[in-house]
This record gives C-alpha cells, sequence and structure tokens, in this order.
C-alpha cells in the first residue's frame, strides 16, 4: 500500500518536500492557503503572481552551485526546464579564464556554478514540473488550523496521522511536512495534541533590506559579471542577483537601528546610493538598466531554529518540518532555496533509510540536520552577532577594524575583521586558491569549517593582508558619505511637474 504524505505550504520548501517523497514512493498532497494560481508565463508571475503568504518571492535569491548540483543528479528534467524558461548557469571555471587567465583550474570547479534566476521565476517551473508529478495533488485555497494526533500507549509522545483545514476537513496522512515558512504555527498545533511544545531559538539579523529589479535596455550590453556580486561596507552590505531573461536585482542591507539608513526604502533613495557604489553603480545607470519593480522592504528579519527532537527523542512522531519553518537564517546571503532543497532531500533520504518506521525516521533526519543544515545556521549567528556589533560601532564614530588596543594588547576579534576586510577580500581578486575555497563556501559546497583548516589558504590571506598598504582602499564611500548623500537628497526640493 502506498504510503501517504501531507506537505503543508506551497512554496518552494513545500515543493521541493512533495518533490523529494515522491521520488521516494510516496503519495502527497501539498495544502497552500494562498488561493491564486501561477500565471501562464514567468513574465506574468514576476508581474502578477501575489503571494500573500510568500512576501519574499518578489525579493532577490541566488539559487546556488549546491543547487545546481542536487538538480543535475536528482531531477534534470526540472533543471532544463529551468534553462528552457531563460534561467542561465553562471560558471566559476569561466569567470576565472576571464578574470585570472593565468590561474590553473581543476576538476572540481566545474561544480560550481550557480543558476541565474528570478524567485517568481524559480517557482513557477517548479510548480508546474512538481503538478505533473503522479501521485501529487497540489491544493490551493487550504488553511491548516492544526493537526490529527493518536495517543500512542504507554505515555509514548503523540503520534500525527494527518491535519485538518480551516473549513473542517481532514486530511489523513502517514507523514505530515510542515513547510509554512518563518511564521509556522507547528510549535503551537503540537501543544493543542498534548505534546510538548518545541523549543525555539532565535535571535536578530541585525538588518533589514531593500531589493529593486531591473532588465537590462534593448540593445544595451549587460554588465560584467566578473568581479565580486556582493560587498560589505560595515554599515551597509550590497548585493547583485543575476536573474533569468536579462533581469537582475540590487539590494541594500542596513541596520534598522541607523535612521538615516532607513531611507533606502525610499525608490530615490535607493537609486541615489546604488550609483553611488562602485559594485552597484554599473548596474542602476539608467542607460543600461530599468527599473521593473518598486523598491520591496523586508524587516524584523531573525536566524532561528526549532526543535523536534529533545535529548534524541521526538516530541511527537509522524511529523517533521522543512525550510524555513525549521531554520531559517539571514537571507542576505541567499541560501534560502538551496537549504530547502537540500532539507527536502534529506527527508526524503531519511524516510527511505528507515523504512518509515516512525522513531526510527524522526532520529535519521535530525542526525541528518544537525549534520548538513545546522553548521549554516550556527555559523551565520555568529557572523551576524559581530556584524550587529561592527554596525553599532560605526554608528557610535569608532573603528572596528583598529586592532591595537589602548594598552598596547591585540583585540582579537578586530584583526579578525581586518583580515577579512585587507587580506581575505583582495585575494579573491589575486588568488585561485582563496577564489576557489570562497565560492566553494559561499555556494555551499564544503563544510563551513573546512577552510579554516587549510594551513595553505590561511597563509595566502596573510601575504594579502601583508600587502595591505600598497592598496587603494578597497570599500568606497564611508558611512558618513553615504548619510551626508542621503541628508542632500531630503533637503532637494521636489522637481514640479
Amino acid at each position: 500500500m502506498t504510503r501517504r504524505a501531507v506537505v503543508v505550504g506551497g512554496s518552494v520548501a513545500g515543493l521541493a518536500a512533495a518533490l523529494a517523497l515522491a521520488r521516494a514512493g510516496l503519495s502527497v498532497r501539498v495544502l497552500e492557503k494562498d488561493t491564486d494560481p501561477p500565471p501562464g508565463d514567468p513574465e506574468q508571475a514576476f508581474r502578477a503572481w501575489r503571494r500573500r503568504g510568500t512576501p519574499q518571492a518578489h525579493h532577490s535569491h541566488a539559487f546556488l552551485a549546491r543547487l545546481h548540483r542536487l538538480l543535475g543528479q536528482r531531477e534534470p528534467a526540472l533543471l532544463e526546464a529551468l534553462l528552457a524558461h531563460g534561467a542561465e548557469p553562471i560558471r566559476f571555471a569561466e569567470v576565472v579564464k576571464r578574470v585570472l587567465p593565468d590561474a590553473e583550474l581543476r576538476p572540481e570547479d566545474d561544480e560550481i556554478v550557480l543558476l541565474a534566476c528570478r524567485r517568481t521565476t524559480f517557482e513557477w517551473v517548479l510548480r508546474r514540473h512538481v503538478g505533473a508529478l503522479p501521485g501529487v495533488e497540489l491544493h490551493g485555497g487550504v488553511a491548516v488550523a492544526g493537526l490529527c494526533a493518536r495517543s500512542e500507549p504507554g505515555g509514548a509522545c503523540p503520534h500525527i496521522t494527518g491535519v485538518r483545514s480551516t473549513s473542517g476537513s481532514a486530511f489523513e496522512a502517514d507523514l505530515v511536512v510542515d513547510a509554512s515558512g518563518r511564521r509556522s504555527r507547528l510549535r503551537h498545533w503540537l501543544a493543542e495534541i498534548g505534546a510538548r511544545m518545541p523549543r525555539e531559538e532565535s535571535e536578530p539579523c541585525g538588518i533589514f533590506y531593500s531589493s529593486r529589479f531591473y532588465r537590462g535596455r534593448t540593445g544595451a550590453p549587460l554588465p560584467s559579471l566578473d568581479g565580486p556580486m556582493g560587498a560589505d561596507y560595515g554599515f551597509l552590505k550590497v548585493g547583485v542577483f543575476p536573474g533569468d531573461s536579462r533581469t537582475w536585482s540590487v539590494t541594500l542591507a542596513a541596520s534598522p537601528d541607523d535612521p538615516p539608513l532607513r531611507a533606502l526604502g525610499d525608490p530615490a533613495a535607493f537609486e541615489a546610493i546604488a550609483r553611488a557604489l562602485p559594485l552597484t553603480a554599473p548596474w542602476v545607470e539608467p542607460a543600461v538598466a530599468e527599473p521593473i519593480s518598486d523598491v520591496a522592504a523586508m524587516t524584523g528579519l531573525r536566524n532561528t531554529r526549532r526543535f523536534l527532537v529533545e535529548s534524541g527523542a521526538p516530541l511527537a512522531t509522524g511529523i517533521a518540518a522543512v525550510g524555513d519553518a525549521l531554520i531559517h537564517t539571514n537571507p542576505i546571503v541567499g541560501r534560502g532555496c538551496t537549504l530547502a532543497f537540500v532539507n527536502a532531500y534529506l527527508l526524503a533520504d531519511a524516510w527511505q533509510e528507515s523504512g518509515g518506521e516512525p522513531r526510527r525516521f524522526s532520529a535519521v533526519l535530525e542526525a541528518k540536520v544537525e549534520g548538513e543544515l545546522v553548521p549554516w545556521y550556527e555559523g551565520q549567528r555568529l557572523q551576524d552577532r559581530d556584524a550587529i556589533r561592527v554596525m553599532q560601532m560605526l554608528q557610535d564614530g569608532e573603528d572596528p577594524w583598529q586592532t591595537q588596543r589602548p594598552d598596547g594588547s591585540v583585540d582579537p576579534a578586530a584583526y579578525l575583521r581586518a583580515l577579512l576586510r585587507d587580506g581575505f577580500a583582495p585575494a579573491l581578486r589575486e588568488d585561485i586558491v582563496v577564489l576557489r575555497a570562497f565560492m566553494r563556501l559561499f555556494n555551499l559546497l564544503d563544510a563551513p569549517s573546512d577552510p579554516i583548516r587549510d594551513p595553505q589558504l590561511f597563509s595566502r590571506v596573510l601575504a594579502s593582508y601583508a600587502r595591505r598598504e600598497s592598496r587603494a582602499a578597497l570599500l568606497q564611500p564611508t558611512r558618513a558619505e553615504v548619510v551626508d548623500r542621503l541628508a542632500a537628497l531630503e533637503a532637494t526640493p521636489p522637481v514640479q511637474p
């Protein structure tokens, strides 16, 4: 008899879970509370598909090499469909040949391939692909109100048997997967059936961000993808995200506690600062770029993890969570969709390895999550804690890269920041070994701790740092210059029609 799964949430994480579980032999129902069906093509999806439950759909996204590799290995037909609808591969080996022509490439460099694609295009193609699979049903306009469960003998934890909708319908399942995102109600649903409420860790990312999409003007050559596509000024984080069909997005992120920079949600302020930054200026040049969206802002960002297993024991069996419903981190690094797919296939592999036996499944999945997802969450938490400190120091007029304390001792945190800014960052433009290690890490192909253990990499970064005095400053303008530019913009009277 075919085992059944219900997936709560029909965005990228939910669709990925449905895809992976269907390939593992389950029949799958996806319950999505949004009622709007996807429009007829990707361009209409970008313009008119309003995902009320997924506000991040119209923000910048990155589709990393780990995802490209996973699709190539597990779902090549989906990868081909994405390419057929305008997604473009960005191959590390080809970029290196242009920017470091004397560099020696390795076979593993062929793994580093990103996908240039808008989130709406990716989800539109994914939804069509998953909806066409035998054994998968997509149900729109179904909001889940809670879980169905039975008590296990001997006082064991509850076993989930399905979900109930707000309309009173029940959907039975051998496995329920929560893919309802950051605002998941799963903790409360579990408490309602007598399970212990799952523990939650959460702390601020320290940023809000604003994004805008552009399309290359007809006949205008597009800016080069050969340089870094992101920069961290300490007070401001900047990214350019290539998309499909000659589109891209620009994202500017700053501290929500930095009042002058809150203006970045305003289109005039966004454009003024984007044109002042060396990285983004070519991508917003009016002769090259036509804005195709408003400036959209995202706030209230947090690094969060929810625990469905404690001390090796599940709080309930027959339940799992994927994507943002389980773990979510700072979106500025662009890992969300990639990690959601990784999570989905960890889920399916755990189901197959455990034979679907409830307690064994929970244990196998938890081990996989600890090994494959948690290190990225822990690393991002530490990184964001320091980034918050840097932002505050800059607002207070302090130098977060000043390595020497007043007593003559070395500040370890400041030294590490200086090493990254004045050693690691410039080495990315000069040294194939450093660049390769960074790109493999950024693309989730290597574990977070791997590059740190490489003495050759560390010595190359130190050598780059030793040459810092011979270089021009890499990161300009300063915070004071950006604040002055925003103030001048506010002081300029609006143009009368």
